[in-house]
């Protein structure tokens, strides 16, 4: 019997790099970018300074069920992958690299869909202080569909008696608990959210012992204002020595913000400043529902009437919160209760569509965040992964609407776009 591919791509899955040292000795890494190809995953590529021992550069990925392909495996499904990672220098040539064979086995149809976590690792390659370039590829074992970026970075060296910076590594509270029994998790996707707010950056301070040195960290937004920012007088006491700094993102608005780590000597033998940014994404927010009006209307025209549309459109502004609290009063299903469930499905649907369907856009804004927004979860999805004739394409079935709604991903780079609506 021949074995049918099940499973779906997602949406854009966002993958992280680190850059090149500046030419100031401040780091930067760099905007996130899609892992292009069929298989969407994420990846942190940061690198660990070196001295005449050599540095390392670490991989750490993550693979949800429903970006893999699976196969039919007996009564469940299976799929099987490869994670190759390639390091190349200045000259290309290669310097260090490996494959790492996975299998992910699960009962059921519905769990190949699902965004839980099917694999993530991280792998570790030796690497000596210099520019790097790391080629990344996630590619099943069974159909040959694959993901792969490539990024450049520096794997910076350790000057005696100076401090130097390692790279930042955020971390997220699971299910949104501050403190969690377990820890926080690596979040190589870097996106935290309302259902993730807790946020955690970690790195490293390589130096002498006993240097003393101000530590500064900042959170700036992508307009550069401050909306973070810490001092502290640190005595150092091992050669590498790790910093972890908890904070939340349930204050900010949806969008891109920089959290920024700087050292400073004290003593007059402690070397340059050294300093170290990295981006991450806030991509649902309590604040991004209220702040812009205009954008608020467009969000609320995906399931409201049009005659209830143009009432809030053409009011005064002094009068518009009472006309939001009339429109959500009206649809209220249990007027008696503090509860207003379509208010609350309604704000559940856009941020879901933010988190799982975003692309160039906010994913509200994307042909699949639209529907999403409009119906909720899909009743029944047919999906294709990519593979070297075809573009990937998704059909959402929603038997009580008897309609399917057909996606196809024309660019590869799980962009979405609705191409087709029929009655069922």
């Amino acid at each position: 019997m021949t074995a049918t591919p099940v499973g779906r791509i997602a949406g854009l899955a966002m993958a992280l790099l680190l850059g090149a040292a500046a030419a100031s000795g401040q780091w930067e890494q760099p905007d996130r970018e899609a892992a292009s190809g069929g298989i969407r995953f994420a990846a942190d590529v940061i690198a660990v300074p070196g001295g005449e021992s050599g540095g390392t550069i670490e991989v750490t990925y993550t693979v949800t069920n429903d970006a893999l392909v699976f196969l039919k495996n007996g009564d469940a499904y299976r799929s099987s992958f490869e994670f190759t990672v390639i390091v190349l220098d200045g000259g290309e040539r290669q310097v260090a690299g490996d494959s790492w064979r996975r299998k992910v086995d699960v009962e059921s149809y519905e769990e190949t869909n699902s965004k839980r976590v099917a694999a993530h690792e991280t792998v570790t390659l030796e690497a000596p202080p210099g520019q790097y370039t790391v080629r990344i590829k996630l590619e099943s074992l069974d159909t040959r569909a694959f993901g792969q970026m490539e990024r450049r970075l520096e794997v910076p060296e350790i000057a005696p008696g100076s401090l130097t910076l390692g790279s930042i590594v955020f971390e997220r509270a699971p299910a949104g608990d501050p403190s969690p029994p377990d820890g926080y998790t690596p979040n190589p996707a870097r996106e935290f959210g309302e259902d993730y707010p807790y946020a955690r950056a970690r790195f490293p301070v390589y130096g002498d012992p006993e240097t003393r040195y101000l530590l500064e960290l900042s959170v700036l937004s992508q307009t550069g204002d401050r909306v973070m920012s810490v001092k502290d007088t640190v005595v150092q006491t091992t050669i590498a020595e790790e910093h972890a700094r908890d904070f939340s993102v349930a204050e900010l608005e949806v969008g891109y913000y920089r959290f920024g780590v700087r050292v400073r000597p004290l003593d007059e033998d402690g070397g340059d400043d050294d300093e170290i940014r990295a981006r991450f994404r806030v991509v649902t927010s309590s604040k991004s529902w209220g702040e812009d009006f205009e954008k608020m209307l467009a969000q609320i025209s995906i399931v409201a009437p049009r005659n209830e549309y143009d009432r809030i459109a053409m009011v005064e502004p002094e009068e518009r919160d009472a006309a939001w609290e009339e429109f959500w009063a009206r649809h209220d299903p249990s007027p008696g209760s503090p509860e207003n469930e379509f208010k609350d499905e309604f704000l559940r649907r856009l941020g879901y569509a933010n988190t799982h369907f975003r692309s160039v856009v906010e994913g509200w804004q994307t042909d699949m965040g639209r529907i999403y927004i409009e119906y909720g979860t899909p009743d029944d999805i047919d999906a294709q992964p990519i593979g070297k004739m075809l573009n990937a394409w998704e059909i959402w079935y929603y038997y009580g609407e008897h309609t399917k709604y057909v996606f196809v991903d024309r660019e590869g780079f799980g962009e979405y776009k609705l191409v087709e609506t029929s009655r069922i």
